[in-house]
């Protein structure tokens, strides 16, 4: 088997490494996903749909009215994330719904006490009132705010490109990664 034979074969297993992975990339990524691009070249991460890649830049359309078509190049992205949709049983919502239920708990449980006390003989302690509605109150709104929805997301891997261009006797192929 000559030199230039064995060339040509490591050259067809060095593409066929890379073509499976462009591929897979593909298929996550198609256009019109939801995703959120994180940049230096922008102050806040930019969520939009992802229209595909033009050389080596990813082009996203922003959500919203006035939404404007934004090109990164695969170097400037350091993360790319697509949605997997709205989920419940976020922290954030589950802490703030707790803190607004345990003010309004304590308000309460101190206003019933208050009001309990003054139609009849029977004496409340204050502070324990408003403790167990506050207590009360926190796991209303804790529950409550499990319900909420928000969007959860999961990183993917920046596409890349692998290119086949010709040249005078055969092809030439290409690949661009940025590390």
């Amino acid at each position: 088997m000559s030199t230039a034979r064995q060339l040509h074969c490591a050259l067809l297993l060095a593409l066929l490494a890379f073509v499976p992975q462009a591929r897979a990339v593909a298929q996550a990524l198609t256009p019109g996903t939801r995703v959120r691009v994180r940049s230096a070249q922008v102050v806040a991460p930019i969520i939009g749909s992802y229209q595909g890649m033009r050389r080596d830049t990813v082009v996203v359309i922003e959500d919203g009215t006035a939404g404007q078509v934004w090109s990164f190049t695969s170097a400037n992205i350091d993360r790319l994330e697509m949605s997997a949709g709205m989920k419940g049983g976020n922290r954030q919502p589950m802490t703030r719904w707790a803190l607004i239920g345990a003010g309004g708990g304590a308000v309460a449980g101190w206003l019933v006490a208050t009001l309990l006390e003054g139609s009849g003989d029977s004496q409340y302690n204050d502070l324990l009132s408003a403790t167990v509605g506050a207590g009360v109150g926190a796991i209303a709104g804790a529950a409550y705010g499990y319900r909420v929805l928000e969007e959860h997301w999961t990183a993917v891997p920046v596409p890349r490109r692998v290119g086949f261009a010709p040249v005078r006797g055969g092809f030439r192929v290409g690949f661009s990664a940025a590390f």
